[in-house]
């Protein structure tokens, strides 16, 4: 689970966090392919906490899960820490 509270760390834990990408292991997409992927895996909003989720199945790809600020909030008063 990672918080990210803006765009560039989005961007930069996706690279290394998720896609493990770097100067060892570069990515099989082209920049454009890489950019679209980037964008359409991204959070509606920030600060937003990201945790990958593991597939249904052996050869299910892992997905990524946001949990946004109204979420927690909700939790927070579940457990009675704010009213």
């Amino acid at each position: 689970m990672k918080l990210l509270t803006n765009e560039f760390e989005y961007r930069e834990w996706m690279l290394n966090g998720y896609l493990h990408l770097d100067e060892e292991f570069p990515s099989l997409f082209d920049a454009d392919e890489l950019e679209r992927e980037m964008l359409r895996r991204a959070p509606k909003e920030f600060p937003c906490l990201a945790q990958v989720v593991e597939g249904e199945g052996p050869y299910s790809p892992p997905s990524i899960q946001f949990i946004y600020r109204s979420q927690i909030e909700e939790w927070a008063k579940l457990f009675g820490i704010i009213s």
